[in-house]
């Protein structure tokens, strides 16, 4: 039988196997990110709408949002083995539902909010509870690489999707890509140890929500992740669209969001690294502090936009969304009892990916001028929250 303790009681012998079966999963539910290689390919030959489009997309991380919390909650009575197979059996049925009729309620429902929705809340979940437990002194680092790999994804699956989908078509392409992942997960799947909830956590799983909210670091935790995320996130959706309005050409659009892709991988692998070199507090200052300069370069771009101020926005922006989600692995066993960590980090990812969804809907709701104008003011604004708490 496999161990899973030699990290734990030594903190010498670090074990890579079960780390490695976990990075699978990160390309299979990270597929959302490999969207706007999809969505063009369905608008051309199957003629849906582009509203439908962005909603097949933003319907995933508002699925998300209740998905990783319940998972987080879940993490104290089963084990993190458990939820992975209930976070693959919902990727597999609902991307047959999504494929097989090929409809667009039928994908929003199966594609969208059961695989890469509920399926992901339940995958980063586990994926996070596995670090904290086989490797509770790198949570930081090995928990931010994961969510790096799950954000990075798509320099994967789009290439293999537009490969297929040249040859095959998008419904073929799609259903080959996510039988390959599918089938990927269950094999890996049967190699990862079954690690128990300790009594802690059992005990944990019975505390309501409200009552840690109730915990001043937690709710600060919790307002800073949903005033700070937005600007990343309508960033990542109105960015393109900003650089063609100033004239900027197509060529450097795709150099920009490349640049905040990159700078969001970075981010959640760096300050995930960082939480654990220096501190969790430190890593949520420096984010906070990062996503507040990113708002006013943002500020000058809106006045002068000019290439140079884009390209370091885009970067500095990338750099700050992807650092407040790789920060809270670490972020979760800092604010309350080690106990809680799987029901914080619930909480935490959960908020992040809710404030994911808010800021695109601002830019929908406000238009994007004026919704920018808008996260910037709380980007700026939530960075006093570290000097709140001391």
């Amino acid at each position: 039988m496999y161990s899973t303790s030699v990290d734990q009681q030594t903190g010498n012998t670090f074990a890579w196997r079960p780390l490695a079966l976990l990075m699978p999963f990160q390309f299979i539910f990270g597929l959302i990110y490999s969207w706007s290689a999809i969505a063009p390919a369905i608008h051309i030959q199957a003629g849906w709408t582009h509203s439908t489009l962005n909603l097949a997309f933003s319907l995933t991380p508002l699925a998300l949002f209740p998905s990783v919390m319940l998972a987080g909650r879940l993490l104290g009575r089963i084990a993190p083995k458990t939820m992975l197979a209930y976070a693959l059996v919902l990727f597999t049925l609902g991307g047959a539902i999504g494929i097989g009729w090929a409809a667009p309620l039928p994908f929003l429902l199966g594609y969208s909010v059961l695989a890469l929705g509920i399926g992901a809340g339940f995958s980063t979940a586990a994926c996070i509870a596995f670090v904290g437990d086989l490797y509770p002194a790198r949570r930081g680092a090995l928990g931010g690489a994961l969510l790096a790999l799950y954000g990075l994804s798509s320099i994967v699956s789009a290439p293999i999707f537009d490969t297929l989908n040249a040859h095959l078509g998008w419904r073929v392409a799609l259903a080959v890509l996510l039988v390959i992942y599918a089938t990927l997960g269950w094999i890996v799947w049967f190699g990862l140890p079954y690690v128990r909830p300790t009594p802690r956590k059992r005990a944990s799983a019975h505390i309501p929500l409200t009552h840690l909210l109730r915990h001043r670091k937690l709710a600060l935790a919790v307002g800073g992740v949903l005033l700070a995320a937005p600007l990343g996130a309508l960033s990542f959706a109105v960015i393109g669209q900003f650089v063609h309005a100033n004239g900027l050409g197509r060529g450097f659009a795709v150099i920009v969001v490349a640049m905040m892709a990159f700078g969001n991988g970075v981010g959640r692998f760096g300050f995930g690294l960082l939480a654990d070199w220096r501190s969790a507090r430190f890593s949520r200052d420096a984010v906070l502090a990062l996503n507040a300069c990113a708002a006013l370069l943002l500020l000058c771009a809106l006045q002068f936009p000019n290439p140079t101020l884009l390209a370091s926005y885009a970067l500095l922006v990338g750099l700050s969304y992807g650092g407040l989600a790789g920060k809270l692995p670490a972020l979760a066993a800092h604010v309350v009892e080690q106990g809680h960590a799987d029901s914080v980090f619930g909480l935490l990812f959960g908020t992040l990916a809710f404030a994911s969804f808010l800021g695109p809907l601002l830019g929908s709701a406000l238009g994007m001028q004026t919704a920018l104008i808008v996260v910037i003011v709380c980007s700026i604004a939530v960075a006093g929250l570290s000097l709140i708490d001391r």
